[in-house]
């Protein structure tokens, strides 16, 4: 974590140099107050201390650690980075004044306390250097040094990671819940007629019990009859390629003969020979535990002979690069246990002591909140079982245990080992990423992480490296996702159209283990309960989820990077109070909070980044935002009437977003002239825009509103002229008077999201649209067309993975014909008035999973062609189809849906709310609702006796009636329910659905603050 901190403020070093403003400074330095100018090179003589800190600490810290001696060390090392950080940040904000004012010499030399500011930072540049002095002969002192006999050493990590690796948390097979299938399709694999040998991977985060599914089926007399040779080797993070093939070698030859004389001495590739011929003529099954990464795979791959006897190779692994290296179709992915197989497991080790090892009843709402903590993770619910089982079942201690979690997973040796099978995957991230990964852990317990917004928050902390000019840190920092994803420390819960990641989860055990890191490292400080801690002294950022009265205590900070804000019961009063330690803030997150006006103390935050104003009441934007000169991302909400014209003076803006709705907002024509921007979303069109619009050559991502017929040829001139534009949005003013022609527009190469708003011109399928080979999404609107689109779509878009046709086409019938739309995940058909006919051959749309169909007032029949659809998961009936549809889907039809796992009324919890508002006055602290009426007509059947004992403040719902939700990730009848909730004030609510054929939802929505996130969870 340390080296993390290290390169990120060698990084803003780097960058602060490199600043126009810094070159001018130095060049009216060197001039008229050379003595000054010694600020500048004290910052560079930092850069180059840290540099090599950076590079010793990368060394250090694998050879060494859990060295209490390294680690005060490295707290010396800390505190001089942060003091770093505070001075390029003041540094910064002092060159600052010196673009476009002309006044700034007279303001430097001619008053003495501008003079003493920048003395003062020379005197504390100097205050650094000495304590990097006094850190460099510490370091010789106490011999703190590198081993440099080769990545593997004696020191305590590696004994302790083989202990942590090795360890099977359930020592009897009969304890062994849930994975019956993995456990299944992996013997299957391994004793197949299959006579190449293959190697199989067992992939999931760290404490879903890889080893303890291997291991199981590794001691199985089935497996030892069919592998007589047989090794099982854990890698570790820190291994040698040499030492692992020794490892190997002994455990086979130990087993048939003396083993080998000579071993240590030989090099690689003579124990790859070594191990070549033992093998060779052998059946084998060699099991790698816990593998980090691919580099050993080389030799490895090559000293695990191809003898054709049927021989297999096991992967466990957190990594899914790593995971990869198994052959095609045997790789072996591990999930969180369901939540009945969770209280399963849980209760076997928690009530071991009972005959029945059933949860008492007084103890069933604290026990349930528990498994729901551990979310599935099968380490977590055998730790913290088995802990418990020596507790007395007292509802209090349990309760107070559950309170004292997080202190719990750090301070408790009965679980410490829980948080350090988790910390490994952290220990091994790179550097970069591990101040990524503890960002994540700012946000809210359970809260959907939008990918951008995450990403964009990185950038503005400064934790993206920059990797050339060909490649943005937009980019890079979608890679750094991607890794952190596929490391297993992010859970993808929503993709796009285009399949990417859209909203990401944080495991809470993660989270907890996260936090108590960033706390230890002063990176962050969580609010997020009543008894929270409060601020850490010399905390960077703070993340606020609660009362705003504790919010007091960040006054006594002068050390703030970053205040992200998570709930509408904190009031900005105190904020102007506090200027004075939020001074260098660079990000400032006031997403849905209770803000009428924008602080004045805002725009004197120059050093901002990142300022979110989101889903507040903000009417209006103050002139003075100018001033906010490094702001790169703008978030406003669509309350505000109008942009001001000082907007244009944050010339370093990369990212405009309005929520906007329908209407766009009106900006000044001079928005043209910043031209880092690459998100513009969403503006009114006028003359003067849409003309010089083209000299945002950056742009990716564009909305554009109220566009008239007579902006066509400038409008889609300068669109032209955006070559990395990747996504469109244009919204005619009239949809059904002005046309939209296209033909000015010339090919976009990388577009992939399109959505037009507006008549077409000739009401036809502009030709530049072949062109728009990379398109994964399309949604046309008013289109006016008078023949069916699909043909011309087909040839076109070979990747659309989104097609949204909104009152688009003038015709009786649209076909789909077979091979079309290979890729077609989700189809969108809706107020074609004319559409009688939907025409789906065999072979069309064949990777199609939902189908979505609205207001075909002439479609009385269900398309025989869906039941070509095999794919299709969803086939939602929304508002306004006609009478005779419905009830032909319910009778002479419905053979041809039989196959769809749901279908339904989107908007059908809608009937709901009624019920919900009635409790309004009550308040009352529980709920259960088990008769509320549903679109079926039907009421909620009685509920398990578990169910009528909820959580206090909660809801419960039951529409068991089939009558159908609509419920999908984010979808609308979840967002009633959730709402629901915050009428009532209940903080949690329950909803379960009973949908054919078979299929069970369970959504549980929790309300935190007011505000509202909910997880959907499927089980077959």
């Amino acid at each position: 974590m340390v080296e993390a901190l290290v390169i990120a403020v060698v990084q803003k070093i780097s960058s602060a140099l490199a600043e126009e403003g810094s070159k001018i400074l130095a060049s009216k330095l060197k001039k008229q107050a050379p003595d000054l100018l010694e600020v500048t090179n004290k910052m560079r003589l930092l850069q180059s201390d840290f540099s090599m800190l950076q590079a010793f600490i990368a060394q250090v810290a694998v050879n060494r650690s859990n060295d209490m001696v390294l680690e005060a060390w490295m707290e010396q090392v800390r505190l001089a980075a942060h003091e770093a950080e505070d001075i390029v940040d003041e540094y910064t904000y002092l060159v600052g004044q010196t673009e476009g004012t002309g006044s700034f010499l007279k303001k430097a030399f001619n008053q003495a306390i501008e003079v003493k500011k920048w003395r003062k930072l020379s005197a504390q540049a100097k205050l650094v250097e000495d304590r990097l002095q006094k850190i460099s002969e510490a370091k010789n002192r106490f011999d703190i040094s590198f081993a440099s006999s080769g990545r593997e050493n004696t020191a305590s990590y590696p004994s302790r990671h083989h202990h942590l690796s090795e360890y099977s948390y359930l020592n009897d097979d009969d304890d062994l819940v849930g994975n019956a299938e993995e456990m299944k399709r992996l013997i299957e694999w391994l004793c197949d007629a299959k006579k190449d040998r293959s190697v199989i991977s067992i992939c999931g985060m760290g404490g879903l019990g890889k080893t303890t599914l291997a291991s199981s089926i590794y001691k199985k007399e089935e497996i030892k009859r069919t592998f007589i040779c047989r090794a099982w080797i854990t890698v570790s993070q820190n291994h040698s390629v040499k030492n692992l093939l020794k490892k190997i070698l002994v455990q086979l030859m130990s087993k048939t003969e003396n083993i080998m004389d000579g071993a240590d001495t030989m090099d690689c590739v003579s124990l790859v020979e070594q191990l070549r011929r033992y093998l060779k003529g052998r059946r084998y099954l060699i099991v790698l535990d816990d593998v980090w990464s691919r580099e050993a795979w080389p030799l490895l791959d090559n000293a695990f002979v191809k003898n054709n006897n049927g021989s297999r190779v096991v992967i466990t692994t957190r990594i899914k690069m790593v995971a990869s290296l198994a052959d095609a179709n045997y790789e072996l992915k591990l999930t969180l246990l369901p939540k009945q197989e969770a209280w399963t497991l849980f209760c076997q080790k928690a009530f071991s002591r009972l005959d029945d090892r059933s949860c008492p009843h007084n103890l069933k709402i604290v026990a349930e909140r528990i498994v729901e903590k551990c979310q599935g993770l099968p380490l977590a619910l055998v730790a913290i079982g088995s802990l418990l089982s020596y507790k007395e079942m007292d509802e209090h201690e349990w309760e107070l245990f559950y309170n004292q979690l997080r202190w719990q997973l750090s301070n408790n040796p009965e679980l410490s080992w829980v948080a350090s099978v988790l910390n490994l995957s952290y220990n091994d991230l790179p550097s970069y990423l591990k101040n990524c990964f503890l960002y994540c852990g700012l946000f809210p317990e359970d809260y959907r992480i939008e990918r951008k917004r995450l990403i964009r928050l990185w950038i503005a902390e400064g934790f993206v490296q920059d990797r050339g000019p060909e490649t943005t840190l937009t980019d890079v920092a979608a890679c750094y996702l991607k890794e952190l994803a596929s490391r297993s420390l992010l859970q993808v819960v929503d993709r796009n159209e285009y399949g990417r990641p859209k909203r990401l989860q944080v495991h809470d055990l993660v989270r907890e283990i996260s936090l108590t890191i960033s706390k230890k490292e002063k990176f962050a400080t969580t609010w997020d309960c009543p008894n929270s801690d409060g601020l850490t002294d010399g905390s960077r950022r703070v993340s606020l989820q609660k009362d705003g009265s504790l919010v007091q205590a960040a006054k006594c900070s002068s050390q703030l990077r970053s205040m992200l804000m998570f709930s509408e019961e904190i009031s900005l009063s105190w904020f102007t109070d506090c200027y004075p330690s939020f001074r260098l803030l660079r990000v400032l997150c006031l997403r849905n909070c209770n803000v009428h006006k924008v602080p004045d103390a805002v725009s004197q935050l120059f050093n901002l980044h990142y300022l979110d104003l989101g889903y507040t009441k903000l009417k209006e934007i103050p002139r003075s935002i100018g001033k906010l000169n490094n702001l790169q991302t703008l978030y406003l909400n669509g309350s505000v009437l109008e942009l001001p014209s000082e907007i244009t003076m944050l010339t370093k803006l990369h990212h405009l977003l309005i929520d906007v709705g329908r209407f766009g907002k009106s900006a000044s024509s001079k928005i043209s002239c910043l031209e880092q921007l690459q998100t513009l979303r969403s503006v009114e069109a006028n003359s003067c825009i849409v003309k010089n619009l083209g000299c945002l050559t950056r742009m990716r991502s564009l909305g554009i509103m109220k566009v008239l017929e007579s902006h066509n040829t400038d409008l889609w001139t300068s669109i032209s002229k955006m070559k990395s534009l990747n996504s469109l949005s244009v919204i005619a003013e009239d949809r059904d008077q002005y046309a939209l022609d296209l033909g000015n527009l010339k090919p976009l190469s990388r577009l992939e999201k399109l959505m037009i708003s507006g008549r077409l011109h000739k009401g036809a399928i502009p030709p530049v649209f072949a062109s728009f080979t990379k398109l994964r999404s399309l949604r046309l609107c008013f289109s006016g067309l008078h023949e069916d689109p699909l043909a011309s779509f087909a040839a076109m878009f070979q990747n659309l993975g989104h097609l949204n046709l909104y009152r688009c086409f003038d015709g009786a019938k649209l076909t789909f014909r077979a091979g079309w739309f290979p890729n077609l995940k989700h189809l969108y058909l809706s107020s074609m008035n004319e559409l009688r006919e939907v025409e789906v051959e065999d072979g069309a749309m064949r990777s199609l999973r939902r189908l979505e169909l609205w207001s075909l007032k002439s479609l009385t029949s269900v398309p025989q062609g869906f039941v070509q659809l095999r794919s299709l998961q969803q086939l939602c009936i929304g508002s306004l189809m006609p009478e005779e549809f419905h009830r032909r889907l319910e009778g002479i039809d419905r053979w041809i849906v039989r196959h769809i796992p749901y279908i339904g009324d989107p908007e059908a919890m809608n009937h709901s709310i009624f019920m919900l508002l009635r409790l309004r006055q009550e308040r009352s602290e529980r709920y259960l609702l088990s008769q509320v009426p549903t679109s079926g007509g039907g009421v909620g059947r009685p509920v398990d006796d578990h169910r009528r004992t909820l959580p206090s403040s909660s809801l419960f719902i039951s529409d068991p009636t089939g009558g159908g939700s609509g419920l999908d990730d984010g979808d609308d009848g979840t967002g009633v329910a959730a709402a629901a909730a915050a009428i009532i004030g209940a903080t949690k609510v329950i909803v379960s659905i009973m949908l054919p054929p078979h299929t069970f939802v369970n959504i549980n929505i929790n309300v935190r603050n007011a505000r509202i996130t909910y997880i959907v969870k499927r089980r077959e």
